[in-house]
């Protein structure tokens, strides 16, 4: 789909993760839709939306919840640590911090690891399957 060079895959991949933490803080729900591919997969612990469209339902469940989103003094702080990209698909681990009580003494709630597998759609990199585990 793309003469990218791996390097700017890389570029592009980090920059996706990246902008999933800043949309899970400050976005819409809907904004997730920009991220995932139709049929992605997320699972944290024995949890699993299958589609964007459960995504984007799970993501309203905690913001009407005040879990995270814009308002609940929390941050998401992702580093990608490795990319790995085959032609039109990759691999991205990331390690993941989740902050509450932002607006006085920010408190680690949880660290984690995204694993993400990626894949090139007509309108760029996408997130097929992401695990997140805690620890």
């Amino acid at each position: 789909m793309s003469d990218a060079s791996p390097e700017h895959d890389d570029v592009l991949i980090r920059a996706l993760i990246g902008r999933a933490a800043y949309l899970a803080d400050e976005g819409t729900p809907d904004d997730y839709r920009s991220l995932y591919t139709h049929d992605a997969t997320w699972t944290f612990g024995a949890d699993t939306q299958t589609g964007v469209d459960e995504i984007v339902a799970a993501t309203r469940r905690r913001r009407a919840g005040g879990t995270s989103g814009p308002g609940t003094a929390t941050r998401h702080l992702v580093v990608p640590l490795h990319v790995t990209v085959e032609g039109d698909a990759a691999t991205a681990v990331s390690y993941f911090l989740f902050f509450c009580d932002t607006t006085s003494t920010p408190v680690v709630r949880v660290f984690g690891v995204y694993t993400d597998e990626l894949t090139r759609t007509a309108e760029g990199w996408r997130i097929r399957r992401r695990v997140s585990r805690a620890g």
